[in-house]
């Protein structure tokens, strides 16, 4: 058994013995254990693991489109957040809401996109959470507060359609995000003063997977959108 897995058999008895009896229970400190290259990996979990990452790695590796060229997240606009914000708008609207257009936050980014092709498995690095689209009717106040806040974020994902922000005779907008923006995160508190809140149940993953399948190759836009 490897030293780990006795450190941890014996620290679960411990805990057991004494989650049994009247005694207080102390926190136990153990050691860090440190993993060297020539760490052997445990064969009985190997083998166990073996067919369901077989199985995951054939999901995974399908390719679902092609990107012309290597593209990442920069500030204040980049192609990539451009491609990922008019990929959410796109499913919006697909799904029968009206948007005006779609910010993401630059954090929820986590990955880059290569040139070639695109495999499923490089859309769920590149949004490897579980939100979900969420659509805002926002007054034109909470516009402003929205428009003050990304600028002084230095920029964020923007998708086509986002000049609308600045049209002085529209009382209010739809606006696209995800549920964690919606819910406050990031500094968008401000947000839940929206007049009304669609949770559209479509995941952003799930948004922007469709969007590469029916757009092949990936349309870019390298133009910088910033408010």
């Amino acid at each position: 058994m490897p030293i780990w897995s006795k450190s941890f058999f014996i620290l679960t008895i411990a805990l057991f013995t004494q989650c049994q009896t009247n005694h207080q229970i102390y926190p136990h400190i153990s050691p860090n254990i440190s993993i060297k290259p020539t760490y052997e990996n445990n064969k009985i979990i190997d083998q166990i693991i073996e067919p369901y990452a077989k199985q995951l790695d054939s999901v995974m590796n399908q390719v679902i489109g092609y990107c012309p060229t290597f593209i990442e997240k920069q500030k204040p606009s980049s192609a990539l957040g451009n491609m990922m914000t008019d990929a959410i708008l796109y499913a919006s609207k697909k799904a029968g809401y009206s948007v005006d257009f779609c910010v993401l936050n630059y954090g929820g980014i986590r990955s880059t996109l290569d040139s070639g092709f695109i495999t499923l498995g490089e859309i769920y690095e590149l949004m490897p959470f579980e939100n979900q689209i969420t659509i805002l009717k926002i007054p034109s106040g909470i516009a402003q507060e929205l428009q003050n806040h990304i600028i002084n974020k230095g920029g964020e994902p923007l998708s086509k359609g986002f000049q609308n922000l600045n049209n002085p005779n529209k009382p209010h907008y739809h606006i696209a995000i995800n549920d964690y923006m919606a819910n406050g995160g990031d500094g968008y508190q401000f947000l839940a003063k929206a007049i009304q809140r669609w949770d559209t149940n479509i995941k952003i993953r799930d948004g922007l997977i469709d969007y590469v399948r029916l757009h092949n190759p990936l349309p870019l836009n390298f133009n910088e959108r910033k408010l």
